[in-house]
């Protein structure tokens, strides 16, 4: 086979550098339709003891948090902006922010559901919801709270085939969460003060006679001490299915939000990105932005068809009420089409490549 023209690789690079992943990143699982909904039960410290997806959304300018499940089905090049457009790397932080909010939006939200009704049993140190089997779904879940501490849970949400004796439960989620300030109300719809980490596991879901298709794990760590803390949430997902390749992949996400003044988010995956050879680049993303909503994005592919060179692209937008627009942007990789503005007109006039 002979050897890929290096430019040509670094302008296919290009090509494939500002896309959406296509990861499907949703979790379907029977949903509780009997019981009647009280809280004057004695569960509420319970109740308090699991995230929602709340707790652990990552909020970008102009990006919705409630949002359900995402399923994105293949990969899509997004299309070149031109000055004064729309900015290609904030619609991908945009879009990668919503896959990652979606991956547990499903669950969490199940989660939250459940919790909604009275216990199945209580203990002193531990609540059960569940067993629980709708009339004509194939799955009886439970989910199992446990306190370890003040303000400490531990919690499990389990899942089995109908009919079947509870050796065969399999953990689809678990994690442990710690509440900031025990005993304090929870307001509804807004994130709960704390720390904490789950795991999501697709594979123990495909054992399950229903389920989606997704595959792999996804383990979420996030800290959000109080309401002018930092905002801290790291996200791996191991294993999982790239819609547009096929191919089981790794990526990782790390967001860090300060309120009142703007956030980054980067991230990173690798795959087949440059289809030349089936050879694997790994592509990292920079995302900072202000409260404004004007941001930049520094972004990396090395490895695969690129050999010992690395293709780079960086741009510039402009604030939320001024539609996100592109004010610069430039490559390494030889693509004039993409390259104008000033530097200077960047809210951060400088690159600085993810970390990872």
């Amino acid at each position: 086979m002979s050897t890929p023209d290096r430019r040509t690789s670094r302008q296919a690079a290009g090509a494939h550098i500002l896309t959406r992943t296509g990861l499907t990143l949703a979790l379907a699982l029977p949903l509780a339709a009997a019981g009647a909904c009280g809280k004057a039960d004695g569960a509420d410290e319970f109740r308090d003891g699991v995230p929602y997806r709340e707790d652990v959304a990552m909020v970008l300018p102009g990006v919705s948090t409630q949002q359900g499940a995402l399923t994105a089905g293949g990969v899509t090049t997004v299309r070149g902006a031109l000055l004064g457009e729309q900015a290609d790397s904030y619609k991908l932080t945009r879009d990668v922010t919503g896959m990652v909010n979606g991956a547990t939006a499903a669950v969490l939200t199940l989660v939250k559901t459940v919790t909604e009704y009275p216990p199945s049993s209580m203990a002193p140190n531990v609540a059960v919801w569940g067993p629980y089997t709708e009339p004509l779904r194939a799955n009886t879940w439970r989910l199992t709270v446990n306190r370890i501490g003040r303000g400490m849970f531990h919690y499990t949400f389990d899942a089995k085939p109908r009919g079947t004796d509870d050796g065969m439960y399999v953990t689809v989620l678990s994690g442990q969460h710690n509440v900031a300030n025990p005993g304090t109300l929870r307001h509804p719809h807004l994130p709960a003060y704390g720390s904490g980490d789950f795991t999501l596991d697709w594979d123990k879901a495909q054992t399950l006679p229903e389920h989606d298709d997704n595959v792999g794990k996804a383990s979420f760590t996030y800290s959000r001490p109080s309401p002018t803390s930092d905002v801290n949430i790291d996200a791996t997902f191991t294993q999982v299915r790239d819609k547009d390749t096929g191919m089981l992949i790794d990526a990782k996400y790390g967001y860090i939000a300060t309120p009142g003044m703007g956030g980054t988010f980067q991230f990173t995956l690798t795959k087949d990105a440059i289809v030349t050879t089936p050879a694997l680049e790994t592509m990292t993303v920079r995302s900072r932005w202000q409260e404004t909503g004007a941001g930049r994005a520094d972004i990396k592919v090395v490895g695969g068809d690129l050999g010992t060179t690395e293709a780079t692209a960086n741009e510039c937008w402009n604030t939320g009420d001024l539609g996100f627009l592109s004010v610069y942007q430039t490559n390494s990789y030889g693509d004039s089409a993409k390259m104008w503005g000033a530097q200077t007109d960047c809210v951060f006039p400088t690159a600085d490549y993810a970390m990872f």
